[in-house]
C-alpha cells in the first residue's frame, strides 16, 4: 500500500471529526466539536482501511487485532482505568472539595488572579483533569469576578491556564499517560524536564497576573479535613520518586479507600467498589478510542509510522536538520493534530508513533519527545476556542469563547518558554 493510501484512513477520521464540529458550529449547537463521539467518527476510517487492505479477510482481522493488542496500547488503557478509578474514589470521599478549600486558604487576598491560578494548578495536578478543575474552580472564579468587578473572561482564562498546568504535569492525566507510554519514556525523567519548563512559565505568568488586579477580598472557604488531601500528596510523592505508574496508582487508590473508611461512616467496601466501577466507566471513551486507533494502525500497516518518519527524515536530511529541529518538528506535528481534532490526548496518540520513530533515528531521549508531545498539545488545547476547556469556562461565565482566548497567558508563555528551551539548551542524556 502506498504512503498516500496508508494516510487516507487517518485523514478521513480527521475530516469526519472536524467536519462534524464545523457543521454543528454553523448550526449554533453548543459544544459543537463534541456532538459526534470520536469513537463513532473513527468507524468510517477503519472501514476504509479495511477495504484498502490487500490481504484476505482473515489477515485483515489479524492485523486489526494485532494493532489493538499492541503492548503500548494495552498498557495505556490499563493506566487510563486506574487513573479513572483514583479520580472517582477521591471525589467520592470528598478529596476534591477539601483540596480546593485547602488551596483557597493560601490565596493572597490582594492578588486574586494569582490565587486562582495557583489553586487551579494545584487542584489540576492533584486530580489529573483540566475539565474537572475548571468545573470545580470556574464557578468560584466567576462569582468572585462578579463581586469585585473584575473582567470575567480574564478570571476564566486564569483558571484555564492553571488547569492546563496540572493537565500537563499530573501523573494521572491522560495526556501524560499517553505521551509517556507512546514514547516508552521514563515517567520520572519526563516529569523532571516538564516541571523545569512549567515552573519557569508559571513564575512569568504569576508576575504578569500581579499587575492585573490588586483587589481586596476574602474567599468563602468552607471547613475541610486535611487528611482528605493526603491521597493526592501520596500520588505526587510516588510519581516524583520514580515508582512504577501501576504501583503508584494502585497504592494511591488503596490509600484513598482507607482514608474514606476512616473519615466517613457511609464509605464502606460497597461504595468503594461502586466508585472504582464508576471510575473505570468514565475512561471508557478514551480507552475504546485508543484501542480503535491501535486497530486502525494495524490495518494501515505496521510500517506506517516508520514510513512517515522515513519520509520526514529524507526531507530533514536535505535540510541538514539537527536534534533541535527534530524536537520542534514533533512539537509542530502534535500542535497541528490538536488544532484539527480539539483533543490533546487523541493528538498525542496519533503523533506518538511518528515521534518515536524520529527520536530513534536521531537518538533523542524518549523523555524529551514525551515532554514536547504533552506540552504542546496542552498549549493549544487551552487556546482553541472550540476546545472543551474554553467552551466549559465560557458556558459557566456566559461569555463568548473568543473573549477568553487572549487572556490564557500561561499557555502562551508555556509555548514561548518551551520553544526557547529547545533552541537554547543541549540535550542531557
Amino acid at each position: 500500500m502506498s504512503f498516500v493510501l496508508r494516510f487516507a484512513p487517518i485523514l478521513l477520521f480527521i475530516l469526519v471529526f472536524v467536519g462534524s464540529g464545523i457543521y454543528f458550529t454553523l448550526l449554533g449547537t453548543p459544544n459543537a466539536f463534541y456532538q459526534l463521539s470520536p469513537i463513532t467518527a473513527i468507524i468510517p476510517a477503519i472501514a476504509f482501511a479495511w477495504v484498502l487492505h490487500r490481504g484476505t479477510t482473515q489477515q485483515k482481522m489479524h492485523d486489526f487485532l494485532d494493532g489493538i493488542r499492541h503492548r503500548d496500547i494495552i498498557t495505556m488503557c490499563i493506566v487510563f482505568l486506574l487513573a479513572g478509578a483514583f479520580s472517582e474514589v477521591t471525589k467520592q470521599i470528598g478529596s476534591i472539595e477539601a483540596t480546593v478549600n485547602f488551596a483557597l486558604t493560601f490565596i493572597p487576598h490582594q492578588f486574586l488572579l494569582i490565587g486562582l491560578f495557583l489553586v487551579a494548578a494545584f487542584v489540576s495536578t492533584s486530580i489529573g483533569t483540566s475539565m474537572g478543575t475548571i468545573a470545580t474552580i470556574a464557578p468560584i472564579s466567576f462569582a468572585l469576578s462578579q463581586q469585585l468587578g473584575i473582567y470575567a473572561p480574564l478570571c476564566m482564562a486564569t483558571v484555564i491556564g492553571g488547569a492546563m498546568f496540572g493537565d500537563n504535569l499530573s501523573i494521572i492525566s491522560d495526556t501524560t499517560i499517553a505521551a509517556v507510554m507512546s514514547q516508552g519514556a521514563d515517567m520520572k525523567l519526563k516529569l523532571k524536564l516538564n516541571v523545569k519548563i512549567a515552573f519557569i512559565a508559571s513564575i512569568i505568568t504569576i508576575c504578569l497576573l500581579a499587575f492585573k488586579t490588586n483587589a481586596q477580598t476574602i474567599a468563602d472557604i468552607k471547613d475541610y479535613n486535611m487528611i482528605l488531601v493526603a491521597p493526592y500528596i501520596l500520588l505526587i510523592v510516588l510519581a516524583v520518586s520514580g515508582i512504577n505508574v501501576f504501583v503508584s496508582l494502585s497504592l494511591s487508590i488503596a490509600f484513598a479507600g482507607i482514608i474514606g473508611a476512616l473519615t466517613s461512616d457511609n464509605f464502606g467496601i460497597i461504595i468503594f467498589n461502586q466508585s472504582l466501577n464508576k471510575g473505570f466507566i468514565s475512561m471508557n471513551e478514551i480507552m475504546l478510542l485508543s484501542l480503535m486507533i491501535g486497530g486502525l494502525s494495524g490495518l494501515t500497516g505496521k510500517e506506517f509510522a516508520l514510513d512517515v518518519a522515513n519520509g520526514l527524515s529524507t526531507w530533514l536530511d536535505k535540510k541538514n536538520a539537527g536534534p533541535k529541529f527534530i524536537q520542534l518538528l514533533i512539537a509542530k506535528l502534535v500542535s497541528i493534530f490538536d488544532i484539527l481534532l480539539a483533543n490533546n490526548t487523541i493528538a498525542i496518540i496519533f503523533t506518538g508513533k511518528i515521534a518515536k520513530e524520529l527520536i530513534k533515528k536521531y537518538k533523542i531521549p524518549a523523555h524529551y519527545s514525551a515532554a514536547w508531545l504533552d506540552i504542546f498539545s496542552c498549549v493549544f488545547q487551552g487556546l482553541i476556542p472550540y476546545g472543551a476547556q474554553i467552551l466549559l469556562a465560557s458556558a459557566i461565565a456566559q461569555v463568548s469563547p473568543l473573549t477568553i482566548v487572549p487572556y490564557v497567558y500561561y499557555c502562551y508563555i508555556l509555548y514561548i518558554v518551551s520553544v526557547g528551551y529547545i533552541l537554547f539548551t543541549k540535550i542531557r542524556r
